[in-house]
């Protein structure tokens, strides 16, 4: 993950404090810097003006268009990482502006039903396993607004055998919606208090548990502990908000993540030593970032087309008027 690396450390380096002694910087920045500046390297500069030359240095560098995040520059890339809904991030949070179109949003609808469905319950038994009752499952799975294209063969509505369910019920726990006593579950104070809040309140708050604290790994096991499609889920938006207009195949997608996160596999994506391996992280990719996250959210219009003789489908994806009405460009 090269990229990501040189992200890192150009933030440390452009702290306050520039000692050239101490401070972790990668070869490749140093190669760059001094090629630019080859006097910093001539032995005739003092440690403060070499500082000042990197300073100037790092802050050009950050500001640069890169081709492997699609033109966005560094600085660009670390607000989408670590600050994605910042005022100057390139993702532009404009939910608070279409109140009522968020009313729909599949994630949240199952989230609130959840929520009432407890409350009007009191305190709701769960089973044996500690799971809701199917009972409560069925009537989430009966508003029909997630497809998942195993339903068919699934002969009870369980949480155990329904992807979106278990996620809903962990977002109402983990947030302090809920709480579990005596293998009941009931609404707590907070938990009142929610469905009073404004859907962009309510989505932002679970975007955030479902982007900054839920497990990736949940939604398809390859052993990454999450990291495929989570990892810069923001990118991910952007680009599928600069480019979703037209249906494309999700792979195109998968392979800009790649190139951004994943340089050194993304360099040898025609070697066939390393085809496993890509195609692996192109279909977790997909099926994490499309088949559950931007599909749940009502962010894309998402289809498979199973391709004869082979396991894996092909998917194929286009933006929804939703994501618009969520997330705008800077």
């Amino acid at each position: 993950m090269a990229n990501l690396t040189g992200i890192k450390e150009n933030y440390q380096i452009m702290g306050h404090n520039y000692d050239l002694y101490t401070m972790s910087m990668s070869q490749e920045i140093w190669k760059e810097f001094v090629k630019k500046y080859p006097q910093a390297n001539s032995g005739k500069l003092s440690i403060e003006q070499i500082n000042v030359l990197m300073a100037e240095y790092i802050e050009k560098r950050n500001a640069s268009a890169v081709d492997d995040f699609d033109g966005l520059s560094p600085h660009q890339m670390h607000l989408l990482l670590h600050y994605p809904l910042a005022e100057d991030s390139p993702l532009k949070w404009v939910a608070p502006h279409y109140e009522s179109d968020l009313a729909a949003i599949p994630l949240l609808v199952l989230s609130d039903m959840l929520l009432a469905e407890i409350q009007k319950a009191g305190e709701l038994r769960l089973t044996a396993k500690g799971n809701l009752p199917v009972a409560v499952c069925t009537l989430l799975v009966k508003k029909n607004l997630i497809d998942w294209k195993y339903m068919k063969y699934v002969k009870i509505l369980s949480e155990d055998n329904i992807p979106y369910i278990w996620p809903i019920k962990e977002y109402l726990t983990t947030e302090g919606l809920i709480k579990k006593r005596n293998n009941k579950l009931s609404v707590t104070k907070k938990g009142e208090k929610y469905p009073k809040l404004a859907h962009s309140e309510r989505l932002q708050q679970l975007l955030s548990f479902f982007t900054a604290r839920f497990n990736w790994q949940n939604l398809y096991g390859i052993e990454d502990d999450g990291e495929i499609g989570n990892m810069g889920w923001a990118f991910s938006l952007y680009l599928f908000r600069k480019y979703g207009h037209e249906t494309k195949n999700a792979q195109f997608y998968a392979d800009k993540w790649i190139r951004a996160f994943h340089t050194q596999y993304w360099t040898e994506r025609n070697n066939p030593a390393y085809n496993a391996i890509i195609s692996d992280i192109r279909y977790a990719y997909e099926h994490r970032f499309f088949g559950c996250f931007a599909k749940w959210f009502g962010f894309a219009e998402v289809e498979e087309i199973q391709i004869p003789k082979q396991v894996r489908s092909l998917m194929e994806v286009k933006k929804t008027e939703t994501l618009d009405k969520c997330f705008g460009m800077r």
